[in-house]
């Protein structure tokens, strides 16, 4: 008897669960996310690496720029073998501007990353936290544009989210 009440106790679970309404809510965090003030500082210091970084691939750009118009100007009076070291040479600075744009590319985003990271997790808390004092099932993100419809009756949080963080 008890395994019959357990069993109907489970089957009629879900459907109490369906019965209830569903509280919804969406943001668009982006638009949060761009009134944080450490995003100031953030830009800052990611433009301030950026020119660093922009800075050693002009120089590497410049002495490859001189060595090809060095090589222009002696070809015609190089003897072979200086010519295929040369060439080589100025294949491998190449090779090295390559290989030195793409680790500027990733540091900049690792620091990029690192630096937004706080702020996102700041972003997220503050949702969590509107969505428990509301009461909500589900938060949508209105952001991104994977959203096709969404109902008058969820409620944009988004003001809620800002008011939370000290944003107007």
């Amino acid at each position: 008897m008890l395994k019959k009440l357990v069993l109907v106790v489970l089957c009629t679970l879900p459907l109490a669960l369906f019965a209830q309404d569903a509280k919804l809510g969406h943001i668009n965090s982006q638009e949060v996310i761009t009134l944080m003030p450490e995003i100031a500082t953030v830009k800052k210091t990611v433009d301030e690496l950026g020119k660093k970084w922009e800075g050693e691939i002009v120089k590497m750009r410049e002495e490859y720029n001189s060595k090809i118009k060095e090589f222009q100007q002696k070809q015609d009076s190089m003897p072979e073998g200086i010519k295929q070291v040369r060439v080589s040479e100025i294949q491998e600075l190449e090779q090295r501007i390559t290989t030195f744009q793409q680790t500027a590319y990733n540091d900049l985003n690792k620091k990029q990353e690192e630096l937004f990271s706080p702020i996102i997790e700041k972003v997220k808390k503050a949702i969590n936290d509107v969505a428990v004092e509301g009461n909500y099932t589900y938060i949508f993100e209105m952001g991104t544009q994977t959203i096709l419809y969404h109902s008058p009756k969820s409620n944009d949080i988004t003001a809620l989210v800002k008011k939370k963080l000290g944003l107007k």
